[in-house]
Formats: C-alpha cells, structure tokens, sequence
C-alpha cells in the first residue's frame, strides 16, 4: 500500500501539482475579490450598496479577522513581480 501511495504522489507531483497552485492561487484571488465586495465600507470604500452587503455578510463573517490582516498587510513591488510568469 505505500508504494502505492509513493507511486500516485510521483505522478500527482509530475502531472498536477502546477495546475494545483494555479487553480489554488485563482480561488484565493477570487474569494478576496468577494470580500472586498462585501467588505469593502469596512475600508471607506463604498462598493455594493448596503443592502446587498449585508446580506452576503453572514456568509462571510467568519472570515472578517483574515481578510483585514491580508488588506492591512504591507505588501512589496517586487514580492508581486516575482509571481509574474513571463511565459
């Protein structure tokens, strides 16, 4: 059984492990835009009207703590450039 196991992660890392971060970096991309939608008067951007905000708030809510740590966070040019694929 583990080199079973051995042999699918071999092939998983070979065939998929790209298209994994790719898929996975796109959903964190999307779920941020999300929040800052519904979350956006929390910055002093008023984005959605307050109507639709606070009916998608409860879906959202649980994620408040970790949305304003990654908007307050302090973010570098070149730490963005480097994720840039040139291909």
């Amino acid at each position: 059984m583990k080199i079973k196991q051995i042999i699918y992660d071999f092939l998983f890392g070979a065939f998929y492990l790209d298209l994994y971060k790719e898929v996975a970096k796109i959903h964190k991309q999307l779920l941020l835009v999300t929040e800052f939608l519904v979350f956006g008067e929390f910055l002093g951007i008023p984005l959605l009207s307050s109507y639709y905000a606070m009916r998608l708030l409860p879906y959202f809510v649980g994620e408040l703590y970790d949305f304003k740590s990654e908007m307050l966070k302090e973010k570098d040019l070149f730490e963005e450039i480097a994720h840039v694929d040139v291909h």
